[in-house]
């Protein structure tokens, strides 16, 4: 009997769809293909336990998918070692046993997760170390399945690794060299120009720290119409800048990030808190109302405000919007960027006001998020919205991110700040009222 494959309805062109409707039909079809990956595993892992490939001439499950489907020999691995984990099983006395990643196994069978993040998720568990209990295990997995959710594999990657660090923090002993007494050198050439440039070589622990502050800061940048065309050599120097003014402004303790600006406003009431017109900066720098709401949310501002006719309603005082001891609470709680899926940490961020300051709103915990640069500009000049829910940020996507709108944060830092015994109570999604 000949097999034949069902054709499906034929969809509709893309070109006689609505904005809405692509945008949906996207989203659709991502949510179908990861179902049907899980599907695909599940079957894979039914063929490995039945030995149907070993009875057809073949190594394993692994040699029959790569040939039958031409694939390479990684992506056979890969495919096999996925459904061994997310599938259940029987053991060989005829009992069901359960799947390795059960949470995992759940949210790409809902279309939650694709092939990209399970690959993330299989590969961090994986290196966890044989000692490492299995509630541990269990809790392990739950927090990279939720941080899986809302950020890029390499993000999920990143957070395995702290867990790893946190779960077995003595490591492997040092080697002999690395014990010895490190070698560094430094050479630096001062041009005519005023430019320096130079060359340096580092030891493996000084090379690892100054890699770390790197690493947060080279991602590339981008705005609502695109990746921004900055080279990655490009990206680290603008990096390295960062370092060396975070480290001017905090030779002691880095995790003041330094003094915030003071600024002399100027502009119309109205402006402000329309976020329309331009106002001046220290009387001479010309901005939007916009970037100057998004600027006050974490400075130093002596307000000028005018009447409509220009006329001068007020001369504020110069006072700090976020004080040290306030932002430190702030850093305690958020733990870095709260974006969700952004991994930048608490000293490369701006404390964002949640009501705006030009809105009346306050200088308080419960009001305020911290936010990376990229992010912060996301939220003053996008649909994001901010909320707090429960005394923390949840953040609120545009319709065409999400029809329904649920919030989302992020959990990577949640964890970092406390550890694995997180309850679930901190990161359950709440409903949008």
């Amino acid at each position: 009997m000949t097999r034949c494959c069902s054709v499906p309805e034929e969809a509709p062109a893309p070109t006689s769809l609505s904005d809405e409707e692509l945008l949906a039909t996207l989203r659709d079809s991502e949510v179908a293909r990861r179902r049907l990956y899980a599907a695909q595993l599940r079957t894979l892992a039914e063929i490995d336990a039945r030995g149907l490939a070993q009875a057809r001439g073949y190594g394993g499950a692994g040699a029959l998918v790569r040939e039958l489907f031409t694939l390479s020999p990684v992506r056979a691995r890969r495919l096999l070692a996925h459904a061994r984990a997310v599938a259940d099983q029987v053991s060989p006395s005829g009992a069901p046993v359960s799947a390795l990643l059960p949470e995992t196994a759940r949210a790409l069978a809902d279309g939650r997760l694709g092939e990209d993040q399970v690959e993330a998720i299989h590969s961090a568990m994986a290196t966890l170390p044989t000692t490492v209990s299995e509630d541990d295990r269990a809790c392990a997995e739950r927090i990279l399945c939720e941080a899986a959710l809302s950020s890029e594999p390499r993000i999920v990657a990143r957070l395995g690794r702290e867990i790893q660090a946190r779960l077995y923090p003595d490591g492997t002993a040092p080697s002999e060299p690395e014990l010895a007494q490190p070698k560094r050198w430094l050479v630096l050439r001062q041009h005519t120009s005023g430019e320096l440039s130079g060359s340096f070589s580092l030891d493996a622990e000084t090379a690892s720290l100054f890699t770390t502050l790197l690493s947060p800061l080279t991602a590339p940048s981008s705005d609502e119409r695109g990746p921004l065309g900055r080279t990655r050599q490009q990206r680290q120097g603008d990096a390295f800048a960062e370092i060396l003014r975070l480290a001017a402004h905090s030779p002691r303790t880095p995790h003041e990030a330094g003094e915030p600006v003071t600024l002399l406003v100027s502009t119309r009431l109205t402006d402000l808190r329309n976020s329309t017109g331009h106002g001046l900066v220290d009387g001479h720098l010309e901005l939007p109302a916009s970037q100057i709401r998004r600027l006050a949310c974490d400075a130093k501002a002596a307000p000028v405000v005018l009447g409509s006719r220009g006329e001068i309603l007020d001369i504020g005082r110069a006072s700090r919007t976020v004080p040290r001891h306030l932002r430190r609470a702030l850093i305690h709680r958020d733990g870095g960027c709260t974006f969700p899926g952004c991994d930048r940490k608490a000293k490369w961020c701006h404390a964002h006001h949640v009501r705006s300051w030009a809105d009346g709103g306050p200088t308080a915990l419960d009001n305020l998020a911290l936010l990376c640069g990229n992010h912060h500009r996301l939220v003053h000049h996008t649909e994001w919205e901010v909320r707090m829910i429960n005394g923390r940020p949840w953040f609120i996507p545009p319709a065409h991110h999400d029809p329904d709108r649920e919030p989302l944060r992020n959990t990577l830092h949640t964890h970092r700040v406390r550890g694995l015994g997180t309850t679930a109570d901190e990161t359950r999604r709440p409903r949008c009222a």
